[in-house]
Order: structure tokens, then sequence, then C-alpha cells
């Protein structure tokens, strides 16, 4: 008997394969499309309780209440992010157009970027396949560009004066006599 929850995904592939189902025949037998299923299968999606119940159904397997994933206490929330202080500074120092382009103060996007990372770490699922540190920078990295598009009136892409770009398209290289592969 194989009995799936909402953090464990090995156990919905077993399912399937032991019943000989490809991910499209349990998307079919289910109503969930078969790209969904493979997000869960690989730990990149949670399922809901009620697409729980419905891959359960469709796989004739019996299903556990889901269960809510585990907060880290806060000392423990602190300790690990305390490990982790680094990440902001250099966050800021490899997306300075972007810090620029807020209109705050370093210390201050530092202060949202870390205050991110806490809440980072109370989603943090080392089922999924990512590391803390990825986990982490994803979502800092994330909460630096929101910071840059609602600071700027004229979108995320505008640069004040001053401020050296180091990037460029395709086309203006092609344009500039950069001979490009591929």
């Amino acid at each position: 008997m194989i009995v799936i929850n909402q953090n464990c995904y090995q156990p919905l592939r077993e399912a399937r394969i032991e019943q000989g189902l490809t991910q499209r025949e349990l998307g079919r037998r289910s109503g969930i499309p078969y790209h969904t299923i493979k997000g869960y299968e690989r730990g990149r999606n949670t399922p809901s309780a009620r697409r729980l119940r419905t891959l359960a159904e469709a796989l004739g397997v019996e299903e556990c209440c889901p269960m809510p994933p585990q907060c880290p206490a806060v000392s423990e929330r602190n300790e690990l992010l305390e490990k982790y202080m680094d990440l902001p500074g250099y966050i800021i120092r490899q997306n300075w157009t972007l810090v620029v382009a807020t209109g705050m103060e370093v210390e201050d996007v530092r202060q949202e970027l870390l205050l991110r990372g806490l809440q980072a770490i109370e989603t943090y699922d080392p089922n999924a396949g990512a590391s803390l540190r990825t986990h982490l920078n994803i979502a800092m990295q994330y909460q630096l560009m929101k910071l840059a598009r609602a600071a700027s009136s004229r979108g995320m892409t505008d640069v004040p004066h001053g401020v050296r770009v180091t990037f460029c398209s395709v086309e203006v290289m092609r344009e500039n006599g950069f001979e490009l592969e591929g």
C-alpha cells in the first residue's frame, strides 16, 4: 500500500510506474495536465489537497491528509540566516544597476533582502532539489527586482544618469561588428 502526502513526491511516481501508467495517461485519468504531474514528481510543484485526492483516486491508492511544511523555529531560522549573511552583499554587488534603480540606500536594500531571506527560509523544501543558498539567492534577487520595478515609473530598465550598464542585446553587438557563434 502506497501513501501519498504533500511532502512526499517519490510515492506518486512509484504508484504510477507500478501500474504501468505514463504521466500523460495519469493526466488523462485524473484530469490533471501531465506537465503538472511531472512537476509534482520532480518536487518542483506542491499539489493541493484536492489534487492529491484526485491523484490518489486515479491511482487507486490511499492518501493521507497533507501535512503542512514544518517551519523552523525562530532561533533556528535566525541561525540559518546568519550563516548566509554574505549573500545580500553579493547580490547587491552583482546587481548594482537594480540597486540604483530602487532609489533606496544600500543598507535599506540589504535589510529588505535579509527580510526576504527570513521568509524564504520558512518556505524552503530540501526535497525540491535546490540548496538553501540557491533558494535564498533566487528569493533575494526576485525581491530586488520587485523593489526596482516598484520604484521606477519608467520601468525596471530605466538606468539613472552616470550608471554604466554591462549588458546589451545580440543585435546591438552584431551592429557594432562583433561576430557571435551560434
